[in-house]
Protein backbone atom coordinates (compact mmCIF):
# COMPACT_ATOMS: atom_id res chain seq x y z
CA UNK A 1 0.00 0.00 0.00
CA UNK A 2 1.68 3.42 -1.45
CA UNK A 3 -0.07 6.29 -0.13
CA UNK A 4 1.01 10.15 0.22
CA UNK A 5 -0.13 12.83 2.92
CA UNK A 6 -0.37 16.41 1.73
CA UNK A 7 2.34 17.07 4.89
CA UNK A 8 4.67 13.89 3.78
CA UNK A 9 7.71 15.42 2.80
CA UNK A 10 7.69 17.89 5.77
CA UNK A 11 8.05 15.28 7.84
CA UNK A 12 10.55 12.22 6.01
CA UNK A 13 12.97 13.55 7.29
CA UNK A 14 12.21 13.57 10.90
CA UNK A 15 10.41 10.08 10.87
CA UNK A 16 13.18 8.42 9.10
CA UNK A 17 15.74 9.51 11.70
CA UNK A 18 13.84 7.65 14.48
CA UNK A 19 13.28 4.64 12.01
CA UNK A 20 17.06 4.39 10.57
CA UNK A 21 16.63 0.51 12.01
CA UNK A 22 13.56 -0.12 10.33
CA UNK A 23 14.69 -2.48 7.80
CA UNK A 24 11.43 -4.40 5.81
CA UNK A 25 11.93 -4.00 2.30
CA UNK A 26 7.99 -3.61 1.59
CA UNK A 27 8.04 -0.42 3.93
CA UNK A 28 11.31 1.24 2.53
CA UNK A 29 9.74 0.57 -1.00
CA UNK A 30 6.66 2.15 0.05
CA UNK A 31 8.76 5.18 1.54
CA UNK A 32 10.72 5.36 -1.89
CA UNK A 33 7.93 5.29 -3.71
CA UNK A 34 6.20 8.08 -2.20
CA UNK A 35 8.98 10.12 -2.44
CA UNK A 36 9.46 9.49 -5.79
CA UNK A 37 5.69 9.70 -6.64
CA UNK A 38 5.00 6.10 -7.32
CA UNK A 39 1.29 4.94 -6.07
CA UNK A 40 0.47 1.98 -7.25
CA UNK A 41 -1.85 0.24 -4.23
CA UNK A 42 -1.11 -3.01 -2.64
CA UNK A 43 -3.82 -4.83 -0.37
CA UNK A 44 -3.36 -4.80 3.54
CA UNK A 45 -4.24 -8.22 5.08
CA UNK A 46 -5.94 -7.76 8.47
CA UNK A 47 -2.90 -9.80 10.52
CA UNK A 48 0.64 -8.75 8.90
CA UNK A 49 2.34 -11.83 7.48
CA UNK A 50 5.60 -12.23 9.69
CA UNK A 51 8.55 -11.01 6.89
CA UNK A 52 6.14 -7.67 6.14
CA UNK A 53 5.77 -6.72 10.05
CA UNK A 54 7.53 -3.33 10.20
CA UNK A 55 11.11 -3.65 11.77
CA UNK A 56 12.89 -1.18 14.23
CA UNK A 57 15.64 -1.41 16.98
CA UNK A 58 17.95 1.36 18.33
CA UNK A 59 20.95 -0.95 17.38
CA UNK A 60 20.97 -4.25 15.52
CA UNK A 61 19.39 -7.54 16.79
CA UNK A 62 21.68 -9.06 19.38
CA UNK A 63 23.06 -12.63 18.77
CA UNK A 64 20.93 -14.83 21.68
CA UNK A 65 22.04 -18.40 22.08
CA UNK A 66 18.68 -19.98 23.45
CA UNK A 67 20.08 -22.03 26.47
CA UNK A 68 22.22 -19.23 27.94
CA UNK A 69 18.99 -17.20 27.83
CA UNK A 70 16.79 -16.86 30.85
CA UNK A 71 14.65 -13.87 31.90
CA UNK A 72 15.01 -12.46 35.35
CA UNK A 73 11.96 -11.05 37.85
CA UNK A 74 13.45 -8.49 40.31
CA UNK A 75 13.38 -5.41 42.08
CA UNK A 76 9.96 -4.87 44.67
CA UNK A 77 8.89 -8.73 44.87
CA UNK A 78 8.99 -11.50 47.19
CA UNK A 79 10.45 -13.95 45.28
CA UNK A 80 12.85 -13.11 42.67
CA UNK A 81 12.47 -15.01 39.92
CA UNK A 82 14.64 -16.68 36.79
CA UNK A 83 13.14 -18.10 34.02
CA UNK A 84 14.56 -19.95 31.68
CA UNK A 85 13.11 -20.53 27.26
CA UNK A 86 11.93 -23.93 28.79
CA UNK A 87 10.01 -22.68 31.65
CA UNK A 88 8.62 -19.75 30.11
CA UNK A 89 6.99 -22.14 27.15
CA UNK A 90 5.74 -24.88 29.92
CA UNK A 91 3.47 -21.67 31.48
CA UNK A 92 0.09 -21.16 30.42
CA UNK A 93 -0.45 -19.49 27.63
CA UNK A 94 -2.69 -16.59 26.44
CA UNK A 95 -2.74 -14.89 22.85
CA UNK A 96 -4.36 -11.78 21.00
CA UNK A 97 -4.39 -9.62 17.97
CA UNK A 98 -2.64 -6.62 18.80
CA UNK A 99 -1.43 -3.25 16.52
CA UNK A 100 1.49 -1.88 17.03
CA UNK A 101 2.52 1.53 15.83
CA UNK A 102 6.16 3.03 15.37
CA UNK A 103 5.99 6.60 17.44
CA UNK A 104 7.89 7.47 14.33
CA UNK A 105 4.89 6.79 12.02
CA UNK A 106 3.62 9.68 9.89
CA UNK A 107 0.43 10.49 8.96
CA UNK A 108 -0.59 7.64 6.74
CA UNK A 109 3.00 5.75 6.83
CA UNK A 110 4.12 2.29 6.89
CA UNK A 111 5.42 1.85 10.52
CA UNK A 112 1.83 -0.02 11.72
CA UNK A 113 1.56 -3.58 11.82
CA UNK A 114 -0.56 -6.28 13.67
CA UNK A 115 0.02 -10.24 14.41
CA UNK A 116 -1.36 -12.28 16.70
CA UNK A 117 0.88 -12.57 19.83
CA UNK A 118 1.55 -15.30 21.61
CA UNK A 119 3.18 -15.75 25.29
CA UNK A 120 2.48 -15.22 29.09
CA UNK A 121 0.38 -12.72 30.94
CA UNK A 122 2.76 -10.26 32.74
CA UNK A 123 0.16 -9.73 35.38
CA UNK A 124 0.47 -13.47 36.13
CA UNK A 125 4.21 -13.68 35.98
CA UNK A 126 4.56 -10.78 38.09
CA UNK A 127 2.17 -12.22 41.00
CA UNK A 128 3.51 -15.37 41.01
CA UNK A 129 6.47 -13.01 41.90
CA UNK A 130 4.71 -11.72 44.69
CA UNK A 131 5.15 -7.64 43.03
CA UNK A 132 4.28 -5.29 45.89
CA UNK A 133 1.92 -3.51 44.95
CA UNK A 134 2.63 0.37 46.15
CA UNK A 135 5.28 -0.07 43.35
CA UNK A 136 5.10 2.93 40.69
CA UNK A 137 6.99 1.38 37.37
CA UNK A 138 7.77 -1.89 35.80
CA UNK A 139 11.01 -1.43 33.77
CA UNK A 140 11.66 -3.66 30.72
CA UNK A 141 15.45 -4.56 29.62
CA UNK A 142 16.76 -5.93 26.71
CA UNK A 143 19.80 -7.82 25.05
CA UNK A 144 20.90 -5.00 22.99
CA UNK A 145 20.64 -2.30 25.80
CA UNK A 146 17.33 -0.72 25.07
CA UNK A 147 15.16 -0.44 28.03
CA UNK A 148 11.91 1.05 28.75
CA UNK A 149 9.16 0.87 31.13
CA UNK A 150 5.35 1.02 32.15
CA UNK A 151 3.03 1.95 35.01
CA UNK A 152 2.66 -0.62 37.22
CA UNK A 153 -1.76 -0.83 37.18
CA UNK A 154 -0.96 -0.82 33.19
CA UNK A 155 1.34 -3.87 33.84
CA UNK A 156 -0.99 -5.29 36.23
CA UNK A 157 -4.62 -4.39 33.96
CA UNK A 158 -4.18 -8.26 32.41
CA UNK A 159 -3.59 -7.76 28.56
CA UNK A 160 0.16 -7.21 28.33
CA UNK A 161 1.90 -10.31 27.52
CA UNK A 162 5.46 -11.45 27.72
CA UNK A 163 5.61 -13.05 23.51
CA UNK A 164 7.05 -15.52 22.61
CA UNK A 165 5.27 -16.55 19.53
CA UNK A 166 3.99 -14.35 16.46
CA UNK A 167 1.33 -15.31 14.02
CA UNK A 168 1.77 -19.47 15.57
CA UNK A 169 5.42 -19.26 15.28
CA UNK A 170 8.33 -19.07 17.08
CA UNK A 171 9.11 -14.96 17.56
CA UNK A 172 11.58 -14.02 14.98
CA UNK A 173 15.04 -12.48 15.97
CA UNK A 174 14.11 -9.79 14.05
CA UNK A 175 10.79 -9.42 16.17
CA UNK A 176 12.64 -9.85 19.68
CA UNK A 177 13.26 -13.47 19.71
CA UNK A 178 13.23 -15.17 22.82
CA UNK A 179 10.93 -12.91 24.25
CA UNK A 180 9.55 -9.71 23.76
CA UNK A 181 6.49 -7.44 25.76
CA UNK A 182 3.49 -6.27 24.18
CA UNK A 183 2.28 -3.60 25.38
CA UNK A 184 -1.69 -2.74 24.01
CA UNK A 185 -2.54 0.55 23.04
CA UNK A 186 1.13 1.95 23.32
CA UNK A 187 3.68 2.86 20.62
CA UNK A 188 5.93 -0.05 20.00
CA UNK A 189 9.19 1.48 21.87
CA UNK A 190 7.13 -0.13 25.13
CA UNK A 191 6.86 -3.40 23.34
CA UNK A 192 10.55 -4.24 24.56
CA UNK A 193 12.32 -6.81 22.33
CA UNK A 194 14.48 -9.28 23.41
CA UNK A 195 13.31 -9.05 27.01
CA UNK A 196 15.95 -10.25 29.57
CA UNK A 197 15.01 -8.37 32.37
CA UNK A 198 11.47 -7.29 35.00
CA UNK A 199 12.17 -5.06 37.00
CA UNK A 200 9.61 -3.65 39.92
CA UNK A 201 10.43 -0.08 40.74
CA UNK A 202 8.94 2.38 43.61
CA UNK A 203 10.10 5.43 41.08
CA UNK A 204 9.41 6.47 37.48
CA UNK A 205 11.82 5.42 35.38
CA UNK A 206 12.29 7.25 31.72
CA UNK A 207 13.30 4.79 29.19
CA UNK A 208 15.98 5.43 26.25
CA UNK A 209 13.13 7.82 23.75
CA UNK A 210 11.69 9.21 26.55
CA UNK A 211 15.30 10.42 27.83
CA UNK A 212 16.06 11.71 24.62
CA UNK A 213 12.73 14.02 24.70
CA UNK A 214 10.31 11.06 23.77
CA UNK A 215 6.80 10.91 24.88
CA UNK A 216 7.04 8.43 28.06
CA UNK A 217 3.05 7.65 28.58
CA UNK A 218 3.56 6.67 24.60
CA UNK A 219 -0.08 6.23 24.22
CA UNK A 220 -1.08 5.95 20.69
CA UNK A 221 -3.33 8.66 18.87
CA UNK A 222 -5.90 7.72 16.89
CA UNK A 223 -5.40 7.52 13.26
CA UNK A 224 -7.07 6.62 10.08
CA UNK A 225 -5.75 6.24 6.26
CA UNK A 226 -7.17 5.50 2.72
CA UNK A 227 -5.49 2.87 1.67
CA UNK A 228 -7.65 2.37 -1.85
CA UNK A 229 -7.46 4.05 -4.31
CA UNK A 230 -4.22 5.34 -3.68
CA UNK A 231 -2.37 9.05 -4.36
CA UNK A 232 -2.89 10.69 -7.86
CA UNK A 233 -5.46 7.42 -9.40
CA UNK A 234 -7.12 8.25 -12.13
CA UNK A 235 -10.74 6.39 -11.97
CA UNK A 236 -13.38 6.08 -14.70
CA UNK A 237 -16.78 4.62 -14.04
CA UNK A 238 -19.32 5.74 -11.75
CA UNK A 239 -19.18 3.78 -8.92
CA UNK A 240 -15.73 2.74 -6.75
CA UNK A 241 -14.86 1.43 -3.58
CA UNK A 242 -13.01 3.62 -1.04
CA UNK A 243 -11.38 1.50 1.47
CA UNK A 244 -8.25 1.94 4.22
CA UNK A 245 -8.19 1.24 8.05
CA UNK A 246 -8.55 3.35 11.42
CA UNK A 247 -6.75 2.82 14.65
CA UNK A 248 -7.25 4.27 18.45
CA UNK A 249 -5.35 1.68 20.15
CA UNK A 250 -7.10 0.29 22.98
CA UNK A 251 -9.73 2.55 22.62
CA UNK A 252 -11.48 0.93 19.59
CA UNK A 253 -12.60 2.98 16.59
CA UNK A 254 -16.29 3.34 16.61
CA UNK A 255 -17.10 5.30 13.53
CA UNK A 256 -15.49 6.46 9.79
CA UNK A 257 -15.97 9.19 7.87
CA UNK A 258 -15.25 10.35 4.19
CA UNK A 259 -15.38 12.82 2.79
CA UNK A 260 -14.99 13.21 -1.56
CA UNK A 261 -14.96 16.89 -1.80
CA UNK A 262 -12.11 18.47 0.55
CA UNK A 263 -14.04 18.37 3.86
CA UNK A 264 -17.62 20.19 2.99
CA UNK A 265 -19.75 17.45 3.52
CA UNK A 266 -18.63 13.84 5.87
CA UNK A 267 -20.67 10.49 5.08
CA UNK A 268 -20.23 7.33 7.31
CA UNK A 269 -18.12 4.71 6.01
CA UNK A 270 -18.63 0.83 6.84
CA UNK A 271 -17.01 -0.39 9.59
CA UNK A 272 -15.58 -4.68 9.45
CA UNK A 273 -16.24 -6.42 12.95
CA UNK A 274 -12.89 -5.70 14.96
CA UNK A 275 -10.39 -8.60 14.67
CA UNK A 276 -9.59 -7.22 18.68
CA UNK A 277 -9.89 -4.74 21.21
CA UNK A 278 -6.46 -3.73 20.52
CA UNK A 279 -6.05 -3.60 16.28
CA UNK A 280 -6.78 -1.24 13.74
CA UNK A 281 -10.44 -1.53 12.43
CA UNK A 282 -10.83 -1.71 8.47
CA UNK A 283 -13.87 0.19 6.69
CA UNK A 284 -14.82 0.85 3.04
CA UNK A 285 -17.02 3.35 1.78
CA UNK A 286 -19.10 2.66 -1.72
CA UNK A 287 -18.59 6.00 -3.77
CA UNK A 288 -21.21 6.65 -6.48
CA UNK A 289 -19.67 9.60 -8.55
CA UNK A 290 -21.72 12.85 -9.06
CA UNK A 291 -19.46 14.57 -11.71
CA UNK A 292 -16.03 14.00 -13.81
CA UNK A 293 -12.50 16.06 -11.88
CA UNK A 294 -10.41 15.95 -9.86
CA UNK A 295 -12.05 15.21 -6.33
CA UNK A 296 -10.26 15.08 -2.94
CA UNK A 297 -10.66 12.36 -0.51
CA UNK A 298 -10.78 12.83 3.19
CA UNK A 299 -11.08 10.51 6.16
CA UNK A 300 -11.42 10.44 10.08
CA UNK A 301 -12.55 8.43 12.85
CA UNK A 302 -13.86 8.48 15.81
CA UNK A 303 -12.30 6.38 18.59
CA UNK A 304 -14.65 4.22 21.28
CA UNK A 305 -14.55 7.08 23.52
CA UNK A 306 -16.68 9.06 21.14
CA UNK A 307 -13.46 11.23 20.52
CA UNK A 308 -13.06 12.82 16.94
CA UNK A 309 -9.80 12.10 15.01
CA UNK A 310 -7.86 15.85 15.29
CA UNK A 311 -6.88 17.63 12.57
CA UNK A 312 -4.42 19.35 13.46
CA UNK A 313 -1.26 18.64 11.98
CA UNK A 314 1.47 17.51 14.12
CA UNK A 315 5.19 15.94 13.41
CA UNK A 316 5.93 12.27 14.99
CA UNK A 317 7.85 14.28 17.41
CA UNK A 318 7.87 13.89 20.50
CA UNK A 319 4.08 11.98 20.87
CA UNK A 320 3.12 10.98 17.71
CA UNK A 321 2.04 12.11 14.28
CA UNK A 322 -1.56 13.95 14.28
CA UNK A 323 -3.60 15.46 11.08
CA UNK A 324 -6.28 13.42 8.31
CA UNK A 325 -5.07 11.52 5.63
CA UNK A 326 -6.19 13.15 2.37
CA UNK A 327 -5.20 12.46 -1.14
CA UNK A 328 -6.47 13.56 -4.89
CA UNK A 329 -7.40 11.45 -7.57
CA UNK A 330 -9.01 12.12 -11.13
CA UNK A 331 -12.56 10.50 -12.51
CA UNK A 332 -13.20 10.23 -15.61
CA UNK A 333 -17.02 8.99 -17.28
Amino acid sequence: MLRRSRRYLLVFVGATMLMLAARPVSAWAGLLAQLFGQTEAKPTTPITPNEEFYLTSYRSPPSIRVNDWSLSIKGLVERPLTVTYEQLLAMPKVSQIVTLECVGNTVAGEFMSTAEWGGISLRTLLQEAGADATAYDVIFRAADGFSDSIRFDRAMAGDVIIAHRMNGVPLPLGHGFPARVIVPGCYGMKSVQWLTEIEVVEQDYKGYYARKGWTDEAIVKTTSRIDVPSYGTTLRGLRHKIEGLAFAGTRGISLVEISTDGGEHWVAATLAPPLSPAAWRFWSYDWQVSAPGRHQLIVRATDGSGRLQTSIEQDPAPDGATGLHELSVALEI
